[in-house]
């Protein structure tokens, strides 16, 4: 069994990497606990074969600090190996372009705060799990196809074909 973590910044593109890991064969679950998984995990392991490939969606913000996270993470590389950490990011300028383009709220943003401050905030919460990070993707410059391509050459299966 394959257990991948997805995190990283808002607006760094987890959503979007979610939905191509999902077309790859991974069975995807969006915001799961850190407290979860292991038991998430147990349940994987012993069901069919339709969870051998697992992608969780993880967002750290929710979560005092990722200690949380990496006592899981420890737990499980110890116990299966195939467990690995997704970190996505972007530039700054970036994400606020992201956020302004959709004219959703930075999750991170307080009443007076600029959308600037909630991302600089939000990249020294998250400094440790980046630090920790197996891969690392940057999407600053990366279009959708893009990020796809470099999913797929991380995470396919020998002789996956890359469809569109």
């Amino acid at each position: 069994m394959e257990i991948l973590v997805i995190s990283g910044l808002s607006g760094g593109g987890k959503s979007k990497a979610a939905s191509f890991l999902e077309d790859m064969g991974f069975y995807i679950v969006d915001n799961m606990p850190a407290a979860m998984i292991l038991k998430f995990a147990e349940f994987c392991a012993g069901g069919s074969q339709r969870y051998d490939k697992v992608a969780l969606v993880y967002d750290v913000r929710t979560a005092n600090s990722p200690t949380e996270l990496f006592d899981v993470l420890d737990v499980l590389k110890h116990s299966s190996g195939a467990c690995s950490l997704l970190f996505l990011e972007a530039e700054p300028e970036t994400i606020i372009k992201r956020y302004k383009e959709t004219r959703r709220r930075h999750p991170l943003m307080e009443s007076g705060a600029t959308i600037e401050d909630a991302v600089k905030r939000e990249t020294e919460l998250l400094r440790p799990l980046r630090e920790r990070a197996d891969f690392v993707i940057d999407t600053t410059q990366l279009s959708a196809a893009k990020l796809r391509g470099e999913l797929y050459r991380l995470f396919a299966e020998k002789g996956q074909q890359s469809r569109m």
